[in-house]
């Protein structure tokens, strides 16, 4: 077999004195050595396997493919059709020259690289970058609701990166870490990820997915087009034999106004989806008390249009920084799906569930929802954020607890529908209203905003929350209105209604 040889020349200089040239010299193994074509008309698919095991064999780092579409014929095995090998990286000549594409006529697809756990128990220390993976998904056939045809699935290794790839087409996710349903904890896990500067599109599942997963960053990825049925980032603990912490996803942009979500989710076929997911699902935290080992995720700089973001179930969260542009779209009966724009929620009655920072972010909405809503979390905060246009009211506060301040809420609600800047349900011990300035710039008569702030139901925590310092501008009615049923318990001082 040949072993192609890269020369990279680096000449070092100096003000004082010349130094010589110096070569370095980089072994990797070229595909085309191995007989790959690159043509779409030849299968590829045995020449890339072979170059994966000789340069494995051969303690060499790096396969190479040059400019071509690479024609992925072989079937392979429910898991995938070709298997990823530890310390083995892939570099493509660039995503716009380099496409690795399965071919067409499929049934239920496979993944075009996986790895085989069961041979290879880890797949660490790998770089992936300039391919472009396509998965043909118009080209296949598929049953209802069929999802596992990735472009790339690492269940257990360490340090992987993957970058300046495009992912398209695929009727599963672009890449997934971790697995799932495990019987002991952690059995395969998967640490250190970085996924950056990638394009995805038209991706079915998730762009990618962080399952059984400690460390890992997402950044200046751009995610459109149709498709991404769960979302554009989906970090998911699904039992509890599972951690999923420590994940940072920043910088990206998820534009979901070019394409619509699957028919598959049901109701009307809408373009809003979920741009990044936390969730911990199915039977939930052993005895229902959260454990500490979903969580610790940060979200920032993320630039969403047509999209939320939503937590369920996680801890120690950090939202911020993050904009929203959203139109008006019916969502009704669409699953998995809520019109707020941030969601921090709890829909299993978690003890336990706390510490979410939800601060600085933009959030431009006329979705029927909250601007951002919380339910069932203790210790949580929203501060500095801009509210602007949601039709229901712009924060939700519902039996939670926390500082809320410094936000300014604009033009929510409707003439039709009149809301609140701020409304608060249910018991919330020890919660802080301090600072908010809720405005309606709507002429007299045709304002949305009742309420700077209500209590709209019974509160029994103690102490009472603490309304002070807030400002209704333009507003219908008072700024703050307290519970019928327990006038005078709500600790407030120094709020102002002023005109504009």
């Amino acid at each position: 077999m040949v072993v192609s040889i890269l020369v990279y020349i680096f000449q070092l200089t100096s003000p004082k004195t010349e130094l010589p040239s110096i070569f370095f010299t980089t072994v990797i193994v070229n595909v085309k050595d191995h007989g790959a074509k690159g043509d779409y008309v030849h299968d590829d698919t045995q020449a890339i396997i072979n170059s994966i095991k000789f340069a494995k064999a051969n303690g060499i780092s790096t396969v190479y493919l040059p400019a071509g579409i690479y024609a992925i014929k072989q079937q392979g095995i429910k898991a995938g059709v070709i298997p990823l090998l530890n310390g083995v990286s892939l570099r493509g000549a660039g995503a716009k020259k380099c496409h690795i594409k399965l071919s067409g006529n499929r049934y239920n697809p496979s993944s075009i690289f996986y790895q085989a756990w069961w041979d290879e128990p880890i797949v660490s220390n790998i770089v992936i970058q300039g391919i472009d993976f396509d998965g043909n998904q118009s080209k296949q056939q598929f049953d209802p609701l069929y999802q596992y045809c990735h472009a790339l699935s690492i269940n257990n290794g360490e340090n992987i990166e993957i970058k300046n790839c495009k992912f398209q087409s695929f009727r599963g996710d672009g890449v997934l870490f971790g697995d799932t349903f495990l019987p002991t904890p952690d059995l395969r896990l998967v640490k250190n990820v970085k996924v950056h500067d990638n394009i995805f599109y038209d991706i079915y599942r998730e762009g990618a997915m962080f399952c059984c997963v400690n460390q890992a960053a997402f950044y200046n990825n751009y995610l459109h087009g149709n498709g991404f049925f769960v979302g554009g980032v989906d970090i998911e603990r699904h039992s509890v034999n599972e951690t999923v912490l420590n994940v940072s996803v920043y910088g990206n942009t998820f534009d979901f106004s070019d394409g619509f979500g699957p028919a598959e989710r049901g109701g009307p076929i809408v373009k809003y989806r979920r741009a990044i997911t936390m969730g911990f699902f199915y039977k939930g935290y052993k005895n229902k008390i959260a454990d500490g080992r979903s969580g610790g995720h940060h979200i920032y700089n993320n630039k969403i249009f047509q999209g939320q973001i939503d937590c369920w179930g996680h801890t120690n969260i950090t939202i911020n920084n993050n904009t929203f542009e959203n139109t008006y779209e019916n969502i009704d009966g669409v699953n998995w799906l809520t019109p707020s724009a941030i969601n921090v929620s709890d829909p299993a009655a978690t003890i336990g569930l706390k510490t979410v920072i939800v601060s600085n972010n933009v959030i431009k909405s006329r979705m029927k929802g909250n601007g951002i809503l919380f339910y069932n979390y203790s210790n949580i905060s929203a501060t500095g954020n801009l509210i602007n246009g949601t039709l229901l009211d712009g924060i939700n506060i519902y039996f939670a607890t926390g500082d809320f301040r410094y936000n300014l809420i604009k033009n929510v609600g409707s003439p039709l529908k009149k809301v609140a800047g701020i409304v608060i349900n249910g018991n919330s011990p020890g919660l802080i209203l301090s600072n908010n300035t809720i405005i309606d710039t709507n002429p007299i008569g045709k304002q949305g905003i009742n309420y700077a702030i209500a209590i709209q139901s019974k509160n029994d925590g103690s102490p009472a929350p603490k309304i002070y310092d807030n400002t209704g501008v333009n507003i219908i009615n008072d700024v703050v209105k307290e519970f019928g049923g327990q006038l005078g318990d709500v600790d407030q001082h120094g709020n102002k209604k002023t005109n504009r």
